[in-house]
């Protein structure tokens, strides 16, 4: 029996809503990606100053707070409640406080507004210094002068680094690079266990097989082979396999139940919108406002920031893991098509 013409017509339009969903979800958070109420701090002496610094870094789109002091800043920059702090001391010195490993983009951002702080410091200082030093006649004073212009030359932005990519990958590029693998290895290897393994228990068994080693050897990638990141292998294992066993069990849960059909659903939800959206690439507070939110609900984005350290993605991943298994368990269509051919 052949195709009707509806059939080959729904197809294209059904098609091209996909391509516009994932030209959406590509170009659309790079396009508009930037700072929106990315959360940092300022240290100041006095609220003249925090003004001072607060001011033009919330006009930028940052999320603004006060600290008191130089340890609650770091122990808030380890707990990534905030992504970095400012702190101007007594004498005018900034101190710039960052984690790379949070957001290598975020920290780019920081060091260069940091820098052009300290630049327009030195300018003014300069003008201030100048007409003093074409009025200076004695040799005492125009050295003293001197040093003073020398010291402002060497003025420079103290950078202190809290949490650092190894040196392999200080950028994080690899953890970055890996969201495509997260969202399309999940669901591929889903769809395989699907197609190949026969049996609802069997299948169970499978994508826990696939979750456990699917984790230790992603992490063992992106570790031992890339070098993103050094810390407990078992641990950060763990972690991969709680993002695989959630995208692997939601797609069986969905394959269970809608048959060829939930396909689709897991590829948009996954693929299409979980990758870009996963913020791996920069931060979440960096997407559009609500995407990067949206993202982290998502298994690959909730994934990768389970894999930086934050163990708030942990709920979100084992309830995919919970709605998963009920689907599943409750899914009649235990064998799954991918691919008829018919003669006619």
């Amino acid at each position: 029996m052949k195709s009707s013409n509806k059939l080959i017509l729904g197809l294209a339009l059904g098609l091209t809503v996909v391509l516009g969903i994932m030209m959406t979800a590509f170009s659309l958070p790079a396009v508009k990606s930037g700072i929106n109420n990315v959360p940092i701090d300022v240290v100041a002496q006095n609220d003249a100053t925090y003004e001072k610094l607060a001011k033009p870094l919330s006009d930028k789109g940052f999320k603004v707070t006060q600290y008191d002091s130089e340890k609650d800043v770091k122990s808030a920059i380890k707990e990534r409640k905030i992504y970095g702090a400012f702190e101007m001391s007594a004498t005018g010195d900034l101190s710039l406080y960052q984690a790379t490993a949070a957001s290598a983009a975020v920290a780019q951002g920081l060091n260069q507004i940091g820098q052009g702080v300290v630049t327009q410091q030195k300018a003014a200082a300069k003008v201030q210094l100048a007409p003093m030093m074409a009025q200076a006649n004695d040799a005492n004073t125009l050295k003293d002068l001197s040093q003073k212009s020398a010291a402002i030359d060497a003025k420079t932005l103290k950078v202190v680094e809290l949490r650092a990519f190894p040196k392999d990958d200080p950028k994080g590029t690899g953890l970055a690079a890996g969201a495509l693998p997260i969202a399309l290895g999940g669901w591929i290897g889903a769809v395989a266990i699907a197609n190949v393994i026969k049996g609802k228990k069997q299948k169970f068994f499978a994508a826990l097989a696939f979750a456990f080693v699917g984790g230790l050897g992603l992490v063992g990638v992106i570790q031992f082979g890339v070098g993103t990141f050094d810390g407990n292998y078992w641990l950060t294992s763990l972690g991969a396999m709680v993002g695989i066993a959630a995208t692997a069990f939601f797609v069986l849960g969905i394959l269970e139940v809608m048959g060829n059909g939930g396909l689709i659903i897991a590829a948009i939800m996954l693929i299409l919108l979980g990758n870009p959206l996963s913020g791996l690439s920069s931060a979440p507070e960096m997407l559009p406002k609500g995407w990067g939110f949206f993202g982290q609900l998502l298994p690959p984005g909730a994934t990768g920031t389970l894999l930086r350290g934050i163990a708030l993605p942990l709920t979100v991943l084992l309830s995919y893991v919970a709605v998963g298994l009920i689907l599943f368990a409750i899914g009649k269509k235990s064998t799954i098509v991918v691919f008829e051919t018919t003669t006619d």
